[in-house]
């Protein structure tokens, strides 16, 4: 069996910098936590994460950060300077690895992808919830394991972007492919509404799809593939980007035969926490 089927992959709800200091989250930190011991059991070399926060802007191509070192990248609003300069100062020790990256790059082109090489920093749709699965000082810390980022396509071809997860998925080795979003993000309703509805229907949808579609047709993929079709679906995304993820995993695990979800009915006012694994998660 080749190396790169013996690992499962993820999608991890990440949320903002909120959830490592504000009161209410304690649920969704002990939830992502279990993920991270999960994942520390699997020893992976290397992490390749599409994150919520980094779209191409070249159509059809998607960009490899080939960045190193790399350090952590506070991409928060102005009004955080403001309200909660502490989290300025929050840090994340981490290893990046150009050659990875450039191993990464190579792959993607050789596998029909279009890719280019880029330099940035990491963003906090990983090193937040990274630093609460892989803690600094903790067992769980994954300081020796290179991270590695690569973007989503521009523009909102879920198809494309499985096909991205199918071709990471070919990576060798003991390579983790995870996507870092949320299955809901939509960040005014979340400063302006009261309403749960739509976060609320489009994750029980989520779960149905998870829980009773066989994962070992491509029934689970086309299933996810018909949300963007529902009416409430530009109430859950004005933008797609924090989605995408979601279709790189779908992608990278389309042969795995094992679901497993967390962060369920842990969603707030729009945006949806639920996390979820493809694949056993055996060694």
């Amino acid at each position: 069996m080749p190396d790169h089927t013996r690992l499962p992959t993820y999608f991890i709800g990440h949320g903002g910098v909120s959830i490592l200091f504000k009161p209410g989250y304690d649920p969704v930190q002990n939830e992502l936590r279990q993920i991270g011991r999960e994942i520390h059991g699997l020893r992976p070399e290397a992490i390749v994460v599409v994150s919520g926060h980094h779209q191409s802007e070249n159509p059809g191509v998607v960009e490899v950060n080939l960045k190193e070192p790399t350090k952590v990248w506070h991409d928060l609003g102005p009004s955080w300077k403001n309200t909660y300069p502490h989290v300025f100062e929050y840090e994340y020790p981490h290893q990046s690895s150009r050659a990875l990256g450039e191993q990464v790059l190579q792959h993607l082109q050789d596998h029909g992808i279009r890719a280019e090489g880029v330099e940035r920093d990491l963003d906090h749709g990983i090193w937040v919830p990274f630093k609460l699965m892989f803690p600094e000082g903790s067992p769980e810390e994954l300081i020796n394991v290179p991270i590695l980022q690569v973007s989503s396509f521009a523009g909102d071809n879920y198809a494309a972007h499985v096909e991205l997860g199918r071709a990471l998925a070919r990576l060798p080795g003991r390579t983790l492919i995870v996507g870092s979003g949320m299955l809901c993000h939509n960040l005014r309703a979340t400063r302006e509404s009261t309403d749960l509805t739509v976060v609320k229907a489009i994750e029980t949808a989520a779960l149905q799809i998870l829980e009773t579609t066989p994962q070992a047709t491509q029934g689970l993929t086309e299933a996810f593939l018909q949300l963007p079709r529902r009416p409430d679906w530009p109430l859950a995304h004005p933008t797609v980007e924090h989605v995408l993820p979601l279709y790189v995993t779908l992608g990278a695990g389309l042969e795995k035969g094992e679901v497993e979800t967390w962060n369920h009915d842990q969603y707030i006012v729009g945006q949806s926490y639920l996390s979820f694994r493809l694949g056993r998660a055996s060694t």
